[in-house]
């Protein structure tokens, strides 16, 4: 008998637990999404609640339980980005589309991504003992159970902190936003304008270091590259003789020309290097790939008695239901199915999803960053041309992808932390790929209520930074208006970058040249805050107590706005 029965793991409380959690933090990162463009994993959040709750509350909670929460948790959560970063692209673009074939698409792509990597796992965590950052990290929190509750207390703390900040703004007791810029009096086009978000700052300190990268490339976009296209004249000469109008406030023509730069200078270029560095990612990937299938010819699933891999035939049977599932929705997507086209489209959209699955496991393994953002947007546009130009189904297959590439690096990351603390993987992959469909559903439903209420979009405080790129793609590539000096410029740029060493590295440059710097400003200080707090009090104090502060910060801001949304939406039904 494996001694690991011995521990309870797989628990009625665990579940509901984790997802609850895992309802709520896909919730608030949605929201984050659509702000600053780009989100967290929660299953450091989802550990720390489950120590307050499970050992606070009922006074219980094996380690290898908690583990479980948080495998739940994340398992929902993480569909986030995928599904942010695609579906909005419909509703900026005014594209009717079917809700639910999208949710359909979205659900299947999360289950094929955790089916594709689960048996990969002993080649990635076993042999090539790959890190995972953020999965070793998970497994720190989980193996410090005596400090667990009063990390959940601190995470409270900034629960509540992040709710009063917020209303303060929303109440208008507080500004939402401070030009700095205008107070040193510098140009009016060099953008220095700084929001009061306590979930940026949040996110900048959770991510630490490896956020700089974020904040050097709003800083290039911004502080750069904008300065530079007013100097040598490359700004439409209309919106720079506003400069000199009498009676204007330069600093709202500032931002208009900023606006300009980022629609027709940066985002070009930062789209180029988002593929430029997610192809780099994919060449770089291929010998570990290949390692990987070997190893995966050696590895016998289902065997011994704890089980430690799912069935072979409970892969394969998934695979092929979420296949179908893929095939229906996107039939019910098309304007004029043809058999053919969406087998094609759909057989092409799987096989990228199993090869940038490996890729961006592989990268997460590594280095804990991942070109899922370029990965997807090839995905949309490959899909795109072999539908004939047909957005709503591009874009529903691009989703599906984005979820599924997510999920294998969000399962990877699960089983190192499995791994680490002594779980048994079977039982992790089987609650993944139960609750895994939970997520897309619920970020689709926050999406569509904050679209009907306070509505997302450039001039919007959401601004859906990630679905501005994806609809700029989609029309330039329905126009044949790409602009490919730019996208090669980028590209080449990108793909540069992602040599360094760091896969992706040429990616998150690219997404952060045209993210919304009024937000990326405090994620960079809170980057800062991290490395200083690490400095003078120390990595281990940082991460024990800084870390559940900054993950309260974050979930308080986007529950005082979904609250409100709330209530508008039943003020109005019920009005």
């Amino acid at each position: 008998m494996d001694t690991r029965d011995n521990y309870p793991e797989v628990t009625l409380p665990a579940l509901v637990l984790g997802t609850i959690v895992g309802i709520l933090l896909t919730a608030c990162f949605t929201y984050a999404g659509l702000l600053i463009g780009f989100t967290i994993g929660g299953s450091a959040v989802a550990a720390i609640v489950g120590f307050g709750v499970l050992r606070g509350l009922l006074g219980r909670g094996t380690i290898v339980e908690n583990n479980i929460n948080q495998t739940v948790a994340s398992a929902i959560n993480i569909a986030t980005a995928g599904v942010i970063f695609t579906v909005p692209a419909l509703y900026l673009m005014g594209e009717a589309f079917n809700r639910v074939a999208v949710g359909a698409a979205c659900v299947a792509g999360a289950i094929l991504g955790v089916l594709f990597i689960v048996p990969l796992r002993k080649q990635m965590i076993e042999i090539d003992r790959l890190r995972f950052p953020t999965g070793t990290a998970v497994a720190a929190v989980l193996r410090s159970p005596g400090a667990g509750v009063a990390k959940a207390i601190v995470l409270g703390i900034g629960v509540v902190i992040g709710i009063g900040i917020t209303a303060a703004t929303q109440g208008e007791v507080l500004p939402e936003t401070v030009d700095l810029g205008k107070l040193l009096g510098m140009p009016p086009y060099v953008l220095n304008v700084w929001a009061l978000s306590v979930m940026s700052l949040g996110a900048g300190f959770i991510s630490g270091v490896p956020g700089l990268v974020v904040l050097a490339g709003s800083v290039l976009a911004y502080w750069f590259v904008a300065p530079l296209a007013v100097h040598y004249g490359w700004v439409e000469p209309g919106v720079l003789t506003k400069l000199s109008e009498p009676g204007g406030d330069p600093y709202v023509v500032g931002q208009e020309i900023n606006d300009w730069i980022r629609t027709h200078i940066n985002r070009p270029l930062g789209i180029g290097m988002l593929v430029g560095g997610a192809l780099v990612g994919v060449a770089l990937s291929l010998p570990s790939l290949a390692g990987a299938v070997r190893g995966l010819r050696r590895t016998r699933l289902g065997s011994g008695v704890a089980r430690e891999e799912l069935p072979f035939w409970a892969v394969g049977l998934g695979l092929v239901l979420g296949f179908l599932a893929l095939v229906l929705a996107a039939w019910a997507s098309f304007d004029e199915p043809s058999f053919q086209r969406v087998l094609l489209t759909a057989l092409v959209g799987t096989a990228w999803m199993a090869l940038a699955g490996v890729v961006v496991a592989q990268a997460t393994g590594m280095t804990d960053w991942s070109p899922i953002s370029g990965l997807a947007l090839l995905a949309i546009v490959i899909t795109l041309l072999l539908s004939d130009y047909q957005v709503a189904a591009a874009v529903l297959l691009g989703a599906a992808v984005c979820v599924a590439i997510g999920e294998c690096a969000d399962m990877m990351q699960d089983l190192r932390t499995g791994h680490l603390v002594g779980a048994v993987p079977f039982r992790q992959q089987l609650v993944e790929l139960l609750f895994v469909g939970i997520g897309p559903i619920v970020s689709l439903l926050v999406i569509q209520m904050l679209w009907v209420t306070i509505g997302f979009g450039p001039d919007k405080t959401l601004t859906a930074p990630q679905a501005q790129a994806v609809e700029a793609t989609v029309r330039a590539v329905e126009a044949q208006d790409i602009p490919l000096a730019k996208y090669a410029g980028g590209a080449a740029i990108g793909a540069l970058l992602s040599l360094s060493g760091m896969p992706g590295l040429g990616v998150l440059v690219g997404l952060s040249m045209y993210l919304p710097m009024a937000y990326i400003l405090p994620y960079g200080l809170g980057c800062l805050l991290q490395v200083a707090s690490s400095r003078v009090l120390g990595e281990r104090t940082t991460e024990e107590w800084g870390v559940p502060l900054a993950a309260g910060l974050m979930v308080g801001e986007p529950l005082v706005v979904l609250s409100v949304t709330l209530y508008k939406m039943v003020t109005v039904a019920v009005g």
